[in-house]
């Protein structure tokens, strides 16, 4: 998978539409073996992270549309003692709850698998969000698919003068990176992404 050369110098909807649309075909056409393939070395990058290794409430979230699977981050951080949460999705809003792996998960209505709905936990007492995402650019620019669950939800990362936690750490293949996105006022940034090629870290501030 090579990274992509294009970019968005605008605000424009359509060209953001446009992008999550070739985006999204190609991340579904990724052959299984090569898919399987960066999955895994993308797993292994997250657990070789600092953030991670020190991280106590960890958020991952469960595949769809050809995203990145977390299963083995997820499996990892559980057996490190690690208290585990995946999104909950209504029709405007999106908290966590914990992920019991010896419990059932039920279907939102987007057809994503989620947890129990009764074991939320406050966003602001996460520690680390790996953030599902269409595309990422060089400086932590990030293009969901449009609804602003994710911005919604961690808004008050914008009040913030250094980043303390959560830190919302992309997910991707690098088939998903492009050189500019420009970024609309309501974009809560990434604070790094990581795809099987690299980790990129955009926010030089304070770890804690």
């Amino acid at each position: 998978m090579t990274a992509q050369a294009g970019s968005i110098s605008s605000n424009s909807q359509a060209e953001r539409r446009s992008l999550r649309q070739r985006i999204r075909a190609e991340r579904r056409t990724l052959p299984s073996a090569e898919r399987a393939a960066a999955d895994r070395a993308i797993a292994a990058r997250i657990r070789n992270l600092d953030v991670f290794r020190r991280a106590r409430r960890i958020a991952v979230f469960l595949a769809f549309d050809g995203e990145p699977s977390l299963r083995r981050v997820a499996e990892e951080a559980a057996r490190a003692g690690k208290r585990v949460y995946a999104p909950i999705i209504t029709r405007r809003s999106m908290s966590f709850a914990e992920l019991d792996h010896a419990a059932d998960l039920g279907t939102n209505f987007f057809g994503i698998l989620e947890p129990d709905r009764t074991k939320r936990v406050d966003p602001r007492r996460l520690d680390l969000v790996l953030t599902p995402l269409v595309a990422f650019d060089d400086r932590g620019v990030r293009i969901g698919v449009g609804r602003g669950y994710y911005d919604r939800c961690f808004q008050f990362l914008h009040t913030r003068s250094a980043w303390h936690r959560p830190k919302l750490l992309g997910v991707a293949y690098e088939l998903q990176h492009v050189h500019t996105i420009a970024p609309e006022p309501w974009d809560v940034p990434l604070w790094g992404a990581v795809t099987e090629a690299q980790v990129r870290r955009f926010h030089r501030g304070t770890s804690r």
